[in-house]
């Protein structure tokens, strides 16, 4: 059943945000203490680099920027990368990426993601259980066949929910979110 974002369903998704970012940051910590980097020192700019199979897969971004990472058929994957980076996770359990500005991110067939990204990020969820996502300014956000979609926004973003039975928005600059019809709810204009 679609539940349509309105302005008093939308704050129902701050303990689900701060849900999924306790994984994201779990995961964050545990890089920290890996180095967060596959086998030969990183992913390097510009190129793919993946992580699949085991308990726990987790991706750095040798160079900071530009990175194109996957992360698949594990129990907990996380990503981390800066500037302009592709992040994609799929069949795990739990998943956790954590990106600058102007990053795509993608997470589908999860039992939850849970995402950091800057501005103008893109980011994709599908067919998961829960989606916490909290973008910076001019982001989308698109959540498809999702129990719950909670997405917090620094400053303006759009979020389309389609096939979602729960799906809120809250706007960190504390104004109320705009129900823009078809299934799009956004903090700023629509």
């Amino acid at each position: 059943m679609v539940s349509r974002p309105t302005s008093a369903s939308v704050p129902s998704g701050g303990p689900i945000v701060r849900a999924s970012l306790f994984w994201l940051a779990l995961a964050l910590g545990v890089c920290a203490g890996l180095s967060c980097t596959n086998n030969d020192g990183g992913c390097p700019r510009g190129t793919q680099c993946e992580c699949h199979g085991g308990t726990d897969c987790y991706l750095g971004c040798a160079d900071g920027d530009e990175c194109h990472q996957t992360c698949h058929n594990a129990t907990h994957c996380g990503t981390v990368c800066g500037n302009r980076c592709e992040q994609t996770c799929f069949d795990v359990s739990d998943c956790s990426t954590d990106c600058g500005d102007d990053c795509v991110q993608r997470c589908h067939n999860t039992t939850s993601c849970g995402a950091f990204c800057g501005a103008r990020c893109d980011y994709a969820c599908t067919a998961v259980a829960t989606c916490g996502v909290r973008v910076g300014p001019a982001s989308n956000v698109t959540c498809t066949s999702v129990n719950t979609c909670a997405v917090e926004c620094l400053g303006s973003c759009h979020v389309t929910c389609t096939g979602v039975d729960n799906c809120g928005l809250r706007c960190l600059d504390g104004s109320p979110p705009l129900s823009c019809g078809g299934g799009v709810v956004a903090c700023g204009p629509c």
